[in-house]
């Protein structure tokens, strides 16, 4: 059990900070399939499978489309 909650932590999070953006997205696609199962609406499904999209989709694109830091120029010269 530890073995997973390591996993999960490390699942949303990035460099030891919380993604919102990934928990969200795990969740709606947790509610996506809950509401297949339970009530196949279509609007409903629609609706909660492009938030899951969406909340995924911007974690992706932050993590392809990330600038570059150059960690020289963080750095004060003396």
């Amino acid at each position: 059990m530890k073995n997973f909650f390591t996993w999960a932590k490390g699942f949303l999070s990035e460099h030891g900070q919380a993604s919102s953006k990934r928990l969200v997205g795990v969740l709606t696609a947790i509610a996506l399939c809950w509401t297949l199962y339970f009530n196949p609406n279509d609007a409903l499904v629609y609706s909660v499978a492009a938030l899951s999209a969406a909340a995924l989709g911007i974690t992706a694109a932050e993590k392809i489309f990330k600038k570059p830091t150059d960690k020289n120029e963080n750095q004060s010269t003396s």
